[in-house]
């Protein structure tokens, strides 16, 4: 299915970890996180093989991986956003279009959302999504405004659903109970469902990555 505008620049492979994380060993880092996300720095330095001592030189402490790896998904968050160009086109489209993108990215950063940070770290990832969430508030009151958007929809409720089901979707892929393509699938539909009014339900649709977006 595709009904989403020709002019879409979400690109449609799905986000692997070495386009989101700045090297080789955040990229395998975050890998094995998206697997097992309590695992300790002698798991994850195995993981990467490489030693602990060599992980603990590019990374002082387990709070400091964390930290590089969720500015790095922040980082992609706020670009997909971008790439989905929520202010443009008719409101269905350009929810679709957010959707998708930020479904691909779900399975490799979605974890991250439960990772424990230390104060200053949540207060500046919450200050580089800031302008992001605020399109994002536009959008919804846009499509409310437009009359495809159900107006009973709290664009903070949005929000929050996005983010949750994101953490659900790659819990879902981490555990096997769904394929990537599955995930995304069901986080699209969900979305649709709670935000669009039942007429404008046949102008959604948007596109699944062909293969798991955590290889």
């Amino acid at each position: 299915m595709d009904n989403i505008s020709a002019s879409s620049s979400v690109p449609s492979h799905p986000v692997s970890t070495d386009e989101v994380f700045v090297d080789a060993v955040a990229a395998s880092a975050a890998r094995h996180l998206a697997l097992a996300p309590a695992a300790s720095m002698q798991e994850l330095a195995q993981a990467v093989g490489i030693s602990r001592a060599t992980l603990f030189r590019r990374f002082p402490s387990r709070a400091a991986l964390i930290a590089e790896l969720c500015q790095a998904a922040a980082q992609a968050y706020v670009r997909a956003v971008d790439e989905a160009a929520p202010h443009e086109g008719p409101p269905t489209q350009a929810l679709a279009r957010v959707v998708e993108g930020l479904g691909r990215l779900a399975p490799v950063v979605g974890l991250l959302g439960l990772q424990p940070l230390g104060e200053h770290v949540e207060t500046s990832l919450m200050g580089r999504t800031a302008q992001t969430e605020e399109e994002l508030r536009r959008l919804v009151r846009r499509g409310q405004e437009s009359g495809s958007f159900r107006v009973e929809v709290d664009p903070e409720w949005f929000l929050a659903m996005l983010t949750w089901l994101m953490v659900g979707a790659a819990d879902s892929v981490r555990l096997g109970r769904l394929t990537a393509n599955a995930a995304h699938r069901h986080l699209a539909a969900t979305l649709a469902a709670a935000v669009l009014r039942p007429d404008e339900m046949q102008n959604f649709s948007v596109r699944t990555p062909l293969r798991s977006s955590t290889q």
